[in-house]
C-alpha cells in the first residue's frame, strides 16, 4: 500500500558519523514515527555515513528517502532540496546532532491540528555543550507576538514544525546564509505577519558544539549573517555598524533558491514601504548601542540580561 506521511523529517548530513546512530534511535523512538518519512541529503559522505543511511533506509524503504548533494551545500540549500522531496503536509527540520523528546513532534503536530491558521510550531529545548546531554540552558521561548517576532529571532532555529505549504505565500530558505536561513526565514513569517504557535511542555536537546552545518562557521560569520537578516527586515536599531559593509555584500533583495535568485517582492511586496516606516530606528539605535557599551564597560550588561530575561522573557 502507498505511503502518506504525516510529517516529513529534514536531516542533512555533513561530518555527522558520529551522530547518526544516536539520530536514527531517536527518530524510530517518536510516538509518531509510523507516520514519518525521513528525507536526508547527504553532503560529501564518507564511506560509513553512507553504509548507516543505506542500512537505516533499508530497514525502513517506504519511509526514508537519501539524496545526495552534487556539492557541499549551506544548510539552507540541504534543506529545500529536502523540502522539495518531502510528502508530508508537516515538515520537520531536524539537525542530527540533535535530540528530540519522544512524543515532541506528535504534540507539535496536534498543535498545528488545532492552530489551523497557525503556520510554524515551535516550543522550549536545552542548549547543550555536547550531544546525549540533557543539563544545560533552557531555552523558555515566548508566545508568538507579531511585534516581538519581527523584531527578534525570539523561538530559535531548534525543532520547528512547519506546513509544507507555507513555501507557497513565503517562499524557501534563502541558500545564501550559512548560519542565518532560519532567522531569515522566521523575519519573513513575522513580516508577513503569518501566525506562529508554540507547543507546550520540553521538545529537545540543542547541542551547541559547532561541529554541524548551520554552528561550525563561527562567531564572526554568524554575526555579519544576523547583521543582513536585520538590514533585510528593518531590525535597524539592533544592527552592529561594524558588520554593516561586510553584511551588504548579500543581495537582501533576492532569495538563492538553486541556480535562481528569486525577487524578495515576489513574497514580501510591501516590503519597501514597511523599511520606510521603520528608518527612525536608525537613531534608537545609536542611542541603544551607546547604553549597551556604557553597560558593557561597567560590567552591568550581564545583569541587563538576567533582568529582560526574568521581567519580560525577551530582549528589549
Amino acid at each position: 500500500m502507498h505511503f502518506l506521511p504525516s510529517i516529513s523529517v529534514l536531516a542533512s548530513v555533513y561530518q555527522g558519523e558520529e551522530y547518526l546512530p544516536g539520530f536514527f534511535e531517536n527518530l524510530q523512538a517518536q510516538t509518531i514515527f509510523p507516520e514519518t518519512e525521513l528525507v536526508l541529503v547527504l553532503n560529501q559522505p564518507n564511506a560509513r555515513e553512507k553504509q548507516l543511511c543505506k542500512d537505516f533506509a533499508a530497514k525502513h524503504q517506504k519511509q526514508v528517502q537519501v539524496l545526495q548533494a552534487p556539492r557541499l551545500e549551506t544548510l539552507g540549500a540541504s534543506w529545500n532540496r529536502a523540502w522539495r522531496a518531502a510528502r508530508a503536509p508537516y515538515l520537520a527540520p531536524w539537525n542530527v546532532d540533535d535530540r528530540r523528546v519522544v512524543d515532541s513532534l506528535q504534540r507539535q503536530a496536534v498543535t498545528l491540528d488545532t492552530e489551523p491558521e497557525g503556520v510554524l510550531c515551535y516550543g522550549d529545548y536545552f542548549r547543550v555543550a555536547r550531544y546525549g546531554e540533557e543539563q544545560g540552558e533552557l531555552r523558555q521561548t515566548p508566545a508568538y507576538s507579531p511585534g516581538h517576532f519581527q523584531r527578534a529571532f525570539a523561538q530559535g532555529g531548534a525543532f520547528w514544525l512547519l506546513r509544507a505549504a507555507v513555501s507557497e505565500q513565503a517562499g524557501y530558505y534563502d541558500e545564501q546564509f550559512r548560519v542565518a536561513a532560519d532567522m531569515d526565514y522566521s523575519l519573513r513569517l513575522a513580516v508577513l505577519r503569518l501566525h506562529m504557535v508554540r507547543a507546550e511542555g520540553l521538545l529537545g536537546y540543542f547541542t551547541d558544539a559547532a561541529q554541524g552545518l548551520s554552528t561550525r562557521q563561527g562567531a564572526t560569520e554568524s554575526t555579519v549573517e544576523r547583521t543582513a537578516v536585520q538590514l533585510r527586515y528593518g531590525v535597524f536599531d539592533k544592527v552592529d555598524r561594524a558588520q554593516l559593509e561586510t553584511a551588504r555584500a548579500f543581495r537582501l533583495e533576492a532569495l538563492a533558491s538553486g541556480s535562481s535568485w528569486l525577487p524578495l517582492s515576489n513574497f514580501v511586496p510591501n516590503l519597501d514601504a514597511y523599511l520606510t516606516r521603520r528608518q527612525p530606528l536608525w537613531k534608537l539605535g545609536r542611542l541603544r548601542h551607546a547604553v549597551r557599551a556604557a553597560l558593557q564597560r561597567s560590567g552591568l550588561l550581564p545583569l541587563l540580561h538576567r533582568w529582560q530575561a526574568r521581567l519580560f522573557k525577551r530582549e528589549i
